[in-house]
């Protein structure tokens, strides 16, 4: 289901953190993100891989509350590089 004609440069370094992440966490009143993997050990991303990635879709949120929003990786890839991702998980 891969996106025709996008195309989305990965490193391998965020391919890495994309495979691993379980959970980022945007924290809208400090504008600070965290992320987490499946066993909730703490994973660095940088304000603006944040926002990159919600930009082109990579991450999606999956929720809200009083105090922050959640995303995690898109399940349904917009372009090879992210279905690449979505595949070897």
């Amino acid at each position: 289901m891969g996106g025709a004609g996008i195309s989305i440069e990965l490193s391998d370094k965020e391919k890495r953190f994309l495979k691993r992440v379980a959970t980022i966490t945007y924290f809208p009143w400090s504008n600070k993100v965290a992320a987490a993997d499946a066993k909730g050990k703490s994973m660095r991303i940088s304000r603006a891989t944040f926002e990159r990635f919600k930009e082109e879709r990579v991450i999606i949120r999956t929720g809200s509350g009083l105090t922050s929003n959640s995303y995690s990786v898109n399940p349904f890839p917009i372009a090879p590089e992210v279905e690449e991702i979505n595949l070897s998980s």
